[in-house]
């Protein structure tokens, strides 16, 4: 999202639950402008003030939802036969499909590039990052795991607990360079490599059933094969028709100046109205025009969970495909929690060879690994730098102060509250062994 000074005291404003009305008033902006600047607000559909695309939106939305629920009765037929499938014949679908199961080398790296120097001094003192730089895991996982079950085990490899929001998206270069930066290109691969527009929480969290007990053992059920996906509208159908709903939806728009423009123009005042260039089909608009004109509640950038990590992603020497063809990418990032903004970044390894070198792991020990990952179609973590994280501490940034407080924090009540504090979300600093992390 494109931050200013100027849009940060809007967000600040919200944040004390005045209204948009209220805040266009007293800053002397119009509604749509005040919109504009809470692009993410997720509630945006049900205010009070809302913009005519805002209603635009979320007509289209509620003729989707009408169109999705003529196919509920056939969806839980199809539900039930799957789980039914599942429950019945999971040894012998294991054993099938650990015929052509492999194990893939991945490595997950969780970094900010807003760290200062002294966040950096206490990851490398106290959170056993050798660069203080960022936090890594190394794991093998089973070949045909999807994104969907990857976020579960990412959450338990950084001492996360599934508590916020989360995607796996592609590079801004790469995603422009996929969509050719045009609706039209991105349109052309929603449900091929991009959730659908109308795709919500429903439908990405449909399985986080997380009720009582261990969050790890919840977790780990979670990440375990067999895999399959029960989310509605990546079922390419589906989302091709979502797209196509929503194409429809805008004929003729009138397309509206891009934000930065807007605030360069206004010096940052946000006193004007905006400007409407011109009116044109939603289609031919470039992604940035269609961004500046409406908004996408989910924004477009989401990757589909459905979809497995070996085939999306390419090792360090492999072409890249473009179009929709895999492998797409050779990094992915992952981001969790949009308020603390984590981001793990997964590459692919095409070996183990840099570990056995190092003597961060023996032959035995990956052999074990790659043994486990096959007959027991799950993931395993076969080396690690850095400390657990935990959620709610802002960031890596923030995690970062956290282990100052409490190592080097002179008022050792406080320390001790910070502790306790970071316990009950589930951390500790013990050190954990590899076979343990997942």
């Amino acid at each position: 999202m494109y931050e200013t000074d100027f849009s940060i005291v809007v967000a600040k404003e919200r944040q004390i639950g005045k209204s948009i009305k209220e805040i266009a008033t007293e800053l002397g902006m119009t509604t749509n402008r005040v919109n504009a600047y809470l692009s993410y607000e997720k509630t945006i559909y049900d205010a009070p003030e809302q913009t005519i695309d805002a209603k635009k939106s979320k007509d289209y939305r509620k003729c989707n939802k009408v169109a999705q629920e003529k196919f509920v009765k056939t969806r839980k037929i199809k539900a039930d036969k799957i789980a039914h499938q599942k429950e019945t014949n999971v040894k012998m679908i294991r054993k099938e499909e650990s015929k052509g199961i492999t194990a893939v080398h991945l490595h997950l790296e969780l970094k900010s590039e807003f760290l200062n120097d002294t966040q950096k001094r206490m990851l490398k003192r106290y959170g056993e990052s050798s660069t203080g730089e960022f936090i890594s895991r190394d794991i093998l996982i089973p070949s045909d795991m999807p994104l969907h079950n990857l976020h579960y085990a990412i959450q338990r490899l950084f001492g996360w607990q599934n508590s916020h929001l989360r995607r796996f998206h592609l590079s801004d270069e790469l995603y422009q360079k996929v969509t050719s930066g045009t609706v039209k290109g991105w349109a052309d691969l929603v449900g091929v490599l991009f959730q659908a527009p109308s795709e919500g929480e429903e439908d990405i969290f449909w399985d986080d059933d997380y009720r009582s007990g261990s969050i790890k053992a919840w977790l780990k059920k979670k990440y375990t094969g067999s895999y399959f996906y029960g989310g509605d509208m990546e079922e390419i159908e589906d989302a091709r028709q979502d797209i196509k709903a929503l194409l429809n939806q805008y004929p003729m728009m009138d397309v509206r100046e891009p934000f930065h423009a807007y605030y360069e123009r206004t010096e940052g005042k946000g006193v004007d109205s905006d400007i409407i260039l011109r009116k044109a089909p939603l289609i031919d608009l470039t992604l940035e025009e269609m961004n500046a004109s409406i908004m996408i509640e989910n924004g477009t950038e989401n990757l589909l969970e459905r979809l497995e990590i070996a085939k999306v992603l390419a090792v360090e020497n492999e072409d890249i495909q473009e179009n929709g063809v895999f492998p797409i990418a050779r990094e992915l990032i992952y981001n969790y929690d949009f308020g603390d903004n984590w981001e793990v970044f997964i590459i692919k390894k095409s070996d183990c060879n840099e570990l056995l070198e190092n003597g961060d792991i023996s032959k035995e020990e990956l052999e074990y690994a790659e043994s486990t990952v096959i007959s027991k179609h799950i993931p395993v973590c076969i080396y690690k730098e850095g400390v657990n994280v935990l959620d709610d501490v802002g960031g890596l940034g923030g995690f970062a102060e956290f282990l100052e407080r409490i190592y080097e924090n002179e008022d050792k009540q406080e320390a001790s509250e910070y502790r306790a504090w970071a316990q009950s979300l589930g951390w500790n600093a013990r050190k954990v062994s590899n076979k343990l992390m997942l």
